[in-house]
């Protein structure tokens, strides 16, 4: 698996390297993990402005600390959760600890756009007795690292579905993700959770040894209250996969709803107008490109560009938008 997310991030760095022009500035940026679309995005953001800026990416990172980096100026550009915004707006989940403090920071968070950041992929071993959700009760779960907003979102989207809690029900696992994946490997819990890209070869590498199967959101849970206050949650959202996604998934002969999470393109109120600009303009005049390297981006087009996003556009951004004629909201507008 390692030599996969390797390769991935290595070519994504080959797409960038060119000849280096003389920059007036070096903007720092922080993506999550390697194989995923939050590392994806700030890395074709670097390749499609690098006759104007150079954007050094760090992936593999917290994203809750890279949002608290951009508020406060250590770094200029990174991939928020949505949902994890919503809570640092109100100083809550993984910004509790910090309070008024991460309540004020957020205050200096501003958007170039939002973009669908993955997929939440519910992983069991195909010879468990594990294949419903109600199975789930009394298994050891792993519901994501000790800091993030990905084990909020588990946690809620196994209640939303089951209405078990995290202690009472199931024992959450939390680990980091390196950690994470071997301890799957050595059959350490009975559940993986494990956020990724549509299609992708690390998901897929998980079934290489012994093939998976995934679990489905069950259709009778549709339009349930519970199921509708998940979806109202910031940032979480529900997606189709498509039978034959992975051909290591033992049940992948049908299609399955899964649930999947929002993100966006935080920087600072403080970046310059014009840098903020040619950010936005570059990612959406290479759409064609960026929907080429990976498939989990083709959601992204202009006309949806603001899913879930509660931080106002930067101006920089806003003047690319409006130039463009894209519908903004208005509670986007005056950041």
């Amino acid at each position: 698996m390692k030599l996969v997310r390797r390769a991935f991030s290595g070519a994504i760095l080959a797409l960038s390297v060119a000849a280096a022009p003389a920059y007036s500035e070096t903007l720092k940026a922080e993506g999550g993990s390697a194989a995923g679309l939050s590392a994806l995005v700030p890395q074709l953001m670097s390749k499609y402005v690098a006759d104007s800026h150079e954007v050094r990416v760090n992936v593999d990172q917290t994203l809750t600390r890279a949002t608290l980096k951009v508020a406060t100026g250590a770094i200029d550009i990174a991939s928020t959760p949505a949902g994890a915004f919503a809570k640092m707006e109100v100083g809550k989940g993984p910004y509790k600890k910090l309070g008024e403090e991460a309540i004020a920071a957020s205050k200096n968070v501003r958007s170039l756009f939002s973009f669908l950041g993955g997929h939440v992929h519910v992983i069991v071993d195909a010879k468990s007795d594990i294949s419903s959700w109600e199975d789930l009760r009394g298994k050891r779960i792993f519901i994501g690292p000790p800091a993030g907003s990905f084990g909020g979102q588990t946690q809620a989207l196994i209640k939303s579905i089951t209405g078990m809690k995290n202690g009472e029900d199931y024992e959450g696992i939390k680990l980091a993700w390196g950690a994470a994946n071997q301890a799957w490997e050595d059959g350490k819990f009975d559940v993986f959770m494990r956020p990724g890209t549509m299609g992708s070869a690390a998901v897929d590498q998980f079934g290489a040894a012994r093939p998976f199967r995934l679990l489905g959101i069950p259709s009778d849970v549709l339009g349930t209250a519970a199921w509708d206050k998940y979806l109202e949650t910031p940032g979480y959202a529900a997606d189709t996969m498509p039978a034959g996604t992975y051909k290591n998934q033992a049940n992948n002969g049908e299609d399955l709803l899964v649930s999947a999470y929002v993100m966006f393109v935080s920087v600072n109120k403080d970046m310059n107008e014009q840098t903020a600009y040619d950010l936005t303009k570059a990612m959406f005049e290479n759409l064609d490109d960026a929907h080429s390297v990976s498939a989990g981006l083709t959601p992204l087009q202009l006309d949806n560009a603001f899913v879930s996003l509660a931080a106002p556009l930067h101006p920089g951004a806003l003047r690319y938008f409006d130039e463009v004629g894209a519908d903004v909201p208005a509670h986007l507008r005056g950041g």
